[in-house]
Parts: C-alpha cells; sequence; structure tokens
C-alpha cells in the first residue's frame, strides 16, 4: 500500500511536469522569433492544425519525455527482493526445530513483509502457543486396565515380556501369563477378549482426521518394506490426541495405513483389511 500510494504521488508530479513544460513552451513561443527558428521551421500541416491538437500533442511528448521519474521497475525490484528475502527465513537458525530436523519453509513471497506487519501477538490459556504433546499411556478395554510397556500393550500385572515371538504387540497379549501371577484365570478368559481388544484398536485406527505423509502412501504395500521389517508411518493430525492413539495402535500392531477413495485401510496384524 505505501508503494502504490508513492506511485501515486510520482504520477502527481509527471502531470504536473508535462502541463506546466507544455505551458512554458507556449510562453516561449509566443515571441516569434522563437516560434519559428531557421533549424525548425513548420510545415504548412503543422501550422493549419488545431491549437489544441497541438497542445494535447505537446503534452503527450512531454509525457513521454519525463516517464522515467515513474520507476516502473520497482515492482520487479520489490518482487525480487521479497524473493530473496524469503531464503533468509529458511536460513534463521533461531525458527529451526531440531526434534524433527526442519526448517522453517516459505510457502509465499508475500511472508516477510506480512510478518513486518505484526505488533503484538494475542493468546488465550488454552495452549494456542503453547507444544502440545500427547503420548498414550494405558486404556481399559472391557473392564480390563492395559498399559503400553517397552512398544506392547500389557494387562496390569502381567509381565511385560511374553513367550510369544511375534513382532507385533498386540499378539503378546494373549501370550501364557508369566509364572508369578497368582490368577491363573485370567489365561482361560484371553481367547474370549482377543476380538474385543482387537476391534477396539481397530476403532482407534478408524475414528479420527489423521493424514499420512504423501511420501509414504505412495507404495503399494504401505508401511511393510520387502524384507518384512516395518516402516514406521509419519502421521500428522491437527489434534494431538487423535495422533497419539492412533501412533500407539500402530505400536502394538493395528496400523492405520491410509484413505482409498471413501475407504480406510488398516493392517491388523500384518494382515490389510478396508473399511
Amino acid at each position: 500500500r505505501s508503494m502504490n500510494s508513492f506511485l501515486i504521488i510520482y504520477l502527481i508530479i509527471l502531470l504536473f511536469e508535462a502541463i506546466l513544460s507544455t505551458i512554458l513552451k507556449y510562453a516561449w513561443q509566443a515571441e516569434e522569433k522563437w516560434d519559428e527558428p531557421w533549424y525548425n521551421e513548420k510545415t504548412e500541416h503543422e501550422r493549419n492544425s488545431s491549437k489544441i491538437l497541438r497542445f494535447i500533442s505537446d503534452f503527450l511528448a512531454f509525457l513521454v519525455l519525463y516517464n522515467f521519474i515513474i520507476p516502473i521497475s520497482l515492482y520487479v525490484t520489490v518482487e525480487m527482493q521479497k524473493f530473496l528475502g524469503s531464503f533468509f527465513i529458511g536460513w534463521d537458525l533461531d525458527l529451526y526445530h531440531e526434534e524433527t530436523n526442519q526448517r522453517a519453509q516459505v510457502n509465499t513471497s508475500d511472508l516477510n513483509e506480512e510478518l513486518g506487519q505484526v505488533e503484538y501477538v494475542f493468546t488465550d490459556k488454552t495452549g494456542t502457543l503453547t507444544e502440545n504433546e500427547m503420548q498414550f499411556r494405558e486404556c481399559s478395554i472391557n473392564g480390563i486396565k492395559y498399559q503400553e510397556v517397552n512398544g506392547k500393550l500389557t494387562p496390569e500385572g502381567f509381565s511385560e515380556d511374553s513367550p510369544d515371538g511375534n513382532r507385533h504387540g498386540l499378539v503378546r497379549l494373549f501370550g501364557f501369563p508369566t509364572i508369578s501371577h497368582p490368577s491363573w484365570k485370567m489365561f482361560y478368559f484371553r481367547e474370549i477378549l482377543v476380538k474385543e481388544e482387537e476391534l477396539f484398536l481397530k476403532a482407534v485406527c478408524l475414528c479420527h482426521t489423521v493424514q499420512i505423509n504423501a511420501d509414504q502412501t505412495d507404495g503399494a504395500d504401505g508401511p511393510w518394506h520387502a524384507n518384512g521389517i516395518t516402516a514406521p508411518l509419519e502421521y500428522y493430525a491437527s489434534s494431538p490426541d487423535e495422533k497419539a492413539l492412533v501412533e500407539a495402535a500402530s505400536r502394538v500392531g493395528v496400523v492405520f495405513t491410509g484413505i482409498s477413495g471413501d475407504s480406510m485401510e488398516v493392517k491388523s496384524l500384518g494382515k490389510p483389511e478396508r473399511y
């Protein structure tokens, strides 16, 4: 807006100069010896032309002569400065985030001048400018409390270790209880509760607005490499609660692998399913 104001002022100055110069020209040519000097004699057509047309013609001539006062290249110069200035935002170490190894990303060249107009930042007490990091701790499924211990979902009172050698944390839930546990009856209920526990984790993987990094959704095999090793997906979400729940479910074997059209895809213990 400031630059546009300056350009209007320059335009007014240009018009004033052109009008003043045209008037001074006719005042100069009021004397006959300067009206038609020997080196610039008028043609018959020029002598018979309208004075109004001659005034307009002379005014336009002075307008072209003085047009350099309006810096047309100013817009190009300012846009170039914006473009180069955006690199300094990306290079600024104060805007570098070490945990994710990411620099500030500038998506528009107008960002630096927009930030320059900020004078006050208002916030409420709900954590607008604070880091709201949520981590999954424990849950209750069918009246039994589970805790995540070293990437495995373990019933309260059970040991985190299990003779089951599968790589999925959910499978370890259904192994034999350790000899130190006093309640052997718990084991007999495990097979009955398998479906409910898996259904609980599937609900967690399906009821959310979490998105997956676009670079990781290109592969046909989703998060699994050809050698069978898990490649953890990178989730993004506006709600840290949803992100924490989906990540916890993926750690114990029920993985949200993305959205395809109107369907959501999950891998439950390595088995792909579509909902």
